[in-house]
């Protein structure tokens, strides 16, 4: 007989500083949260295994992408993801900020010149990509600068209220303790949790071990679409799926977009659109990965 599924841990009360009035979703299933790291690992290998079968070539005509790391986490973590959208020929741009501490006045000041230079430099506007806490900062670039913003794609992002209170929320907690964030805080995350302007791509698991899904998820809307991919929370930058969704949605013209789909996904991502890289040319330039 089956051994029956572990139902889903239920958060603690509403601590001071959370929103009033809301219910916050459950946490994540023991197991899910224990083997978070483990299933990411997996996915980083199942990467770099199926990456060498990837065709260069896309898409992405030299159009700029800011990529934001998540919370505690610096440009490191999402240099595959760069490496791939370089590859499919976006000019793609670390935040080059260090470890991502959270909302302090370093960050969101160094966050908002970082977007102005790529903005100025490309002159035109930026997508931006974002993983967990870099998707809800991606959200508030969005609202502060929808001129330089062309789209975003926020990955396991949790900007819904009912999502606040989650497994590293104590984690989050301590950052503010140790290195004081920005009293602008309470602005940004009331931005983040507005609707915004401008193309917006949440991609999210249902499996995530840190943090309930549901929690990522945009409501309908014309400018909102929502991408759920199977796989853990530390993982989503290795994510094979996430990766081929992230490339897919930038990809897609803002003039001519088309709801995801799967199978056009995977196809156009093993193709390379029918734009690979001749035998013997250049790689893309450094600059490519500034």
């Amino acid at each position: 007989m089956d051994a029956p599924t572990p139902a889903p841990e239920r958060c603690p009360d509403l601590e001071a500083g959370s929103t009033p009035g809301v219910t916050s979703l459950p946490f994540p299933s023991w197991w899910l949260t224990a083997t978070d790291l483990g299933r990411a690992a997996l996915e980083t290998v199942a990467w770099h295994t199926v990456r060498h079968f990837v065709p260069d070539g896309g898409r992405g005509d030299g159009r700029p992408v800011l990529v934001i790391p998540g919370f505690m986490t610096s440009d490191i973590t999402t240099a595959a993801m760069r490496a791939h959208l370089r590859s499919r020929g976006f000019h793609t741009h670390r935040w080059t900020l260090g470890i991502n501490h959270g909302f302090t006045d370093a960050i969101l000041d160094g966050l908002l010149e970082r977007l102005d230079d790529v903005h100025a430099r490309h002159g035109r506007p930026v997508a931006i990509v974002g993983w967990s806490l870099g998707g809800l900062m991606a959200r508030w670039l969005a609202q502060v600068r929808p001129d330089a913003v062309e789209r975003i794609v926020c990955l396991g992002s949790p900007w819904r209220p009912e999502a606040e209170i989650n497994r590293v929320t104590g984690a989050f907690r301590a950052a503010d303790r140790h290195w004081g964030f920005s009293e602008r805080t309470d602005e940004v995350i009331e931005a983040v949790r507005r609707p915004v302007s401008v193309r917006s791509v949440a991609v999210y698991s249902p499996y995530d071990g840190l943090l309930h899904g549901d929690g990522c998820r945009q409501d309908d809307g014309d400018l909102c679409e929502n991408v759920v991919v199977p796989g853990s929370h530390c993982g989503l930058t290795h994510n094979p799926a996430a990766l081929v969704a992230v490339a897919d949605r930038l990809e897609v013209p803002l003039d001519r977009w088309r709801p995801f789909r799967w199978p056009s996904a995977v196809s156009h991502g093993l193709s390379g659109a029918g734009r690979r890289r001749p035998q013997g040319a250049p790689a893309a330039p450094a600059a490519a990965a500034a």
